[in-house]
């Protein structure tokens, strides 16, 4: 048999297949080959987020790149490797919203305040217009609503794009379809949703009720010794019911904080009280308050049992 002499050249023109030395044809331009190449390099998912929310981000970063096995890359720039330790951060931030084929913005009640939230958001839906009016791609611009924050609630003009509730297992996958129509793909995905949503919703709750309870009875100046009394006691009374923490005599300001817990973050959990209002002398002299008592819901304390335990000192 005579073997056949097969050889890639790549010079300026382009890229060409030659065969025993003799020049056949230009398979591609260079500037085909280029496209070509980014083709085959990693998409670029661009992920928004708060620096309090950075678990939650790294979360949805593995699942996504997992996934996609090699074909996306999200941009997370809190986990170490996206901005590398000297690198220019505004520049990194500036490319990673330049070249992205997408984005996904964490919203919450706190980060949707947040002036870089809006900032990013704001560069990949202009840069969304433009490409879909001159003709090219929609790159999907997603917020991820969370920790409280549903689509509806969302301010104007972020309810105009197609958000989701991230704890929602049939919205996620709507999420991981619209990334994966971005990239040129087809097909079933393997990402288990139900598994991603309630980490989601483990997130969320050590994000806004536990934290909020730990902060609660440090805010009480509840000591380590009290707090497993408190846990006991509340295994003892059983699962469902209302554990009553009289706190004694405390001042109006400390009562309204609490109060502003039971408004606010730990909502539909605890009940503040305060009765026989009045003046008490201390060593700071007479304050202004009276016999103050907390109900919380026993449920509340025993799901964040070794949370509170490693937080309370």
């Amino acid at each position: 048999m005579t073997r056949i002499r097969r050889m890639i050249r790549i010079n300026a023109a382009g890229v060409a297949l030659v065969i025993k030395g003799s020049y056949i044809s230009v398979l591609c331009t260079m500037d085909k080959l280029q496209n070509l190449i980014q083709t085959f390099m990693a998409a670029l998912i661009f992920l928004s987020h708060i620096h309090e929310e950075a678990a939650l981000a790294q979360k949805i970063q593995k699942q996504i790149e997992d996934e996609f096995s090699g074909f996306v890359e999200v941009f997370v720039s809190s986990d170490g490797k996206t901005i590398p330790a000297g690198a220019n951060f505004l520049k990194r931030i500036e490319d990673g919203l330049i070249n992205c084929i997408g984005a996904i913005y964490l919203i919450s009640p706190i980060s949707v305040k947040r002036n870089w939230i809006n900032f990013e958001l704001g560069a990949v839906w202009i840069r969304n217009s433009t490409s879909v009016k001159n003709g090219g791609p929609e790159i999907p611009t997603i917020p991820f609503c969370h920790s409280g924050l549903t689509p509806g609630q969302l301010p104007m003009p972020l309810t105009n794009l197609s958000a989701i509730q991230s704890s929602n297992s049939a919205h996620l996958e709507l999420a991981f379809k619209s990334i994966q129509t971005a990239v040129g793909g087809k097909g079933n995905l393997k990402t288990n949703f139900d598994d991603l949503a309630q980490a989601i919703i483990k997130f969320e709750k050590q994000y806004t009720l536990g934290d909020s309870l730990i902060s609660l009875f440090k805010v009480i100046g509840i000591s380590n010794a009290d707090m497993n009394k408190i846990i006991d006691q509340c295994k003892a009374i059983g699962k469902s019911k209302q554990m009553q923490l009289n706190l004694g005599f405390r001042d109006n300001s400390l009562v309204q904080v609490l109060k502003d817990f039971q408004a606010n973050n730990l909502h539909g959990h605890i009940t503040v009280s305060m009765q026989s209002a009045g003046i008490g002398f201390g060593s700071q002299g007479a304050i202004n308050g009276g016999d103050t008592t907390v109900s919380i819901n026993t449920d509340t304390i025993l799901d964040f049992e070794t949370e509170l335990n490693q937080a309370i000192k």
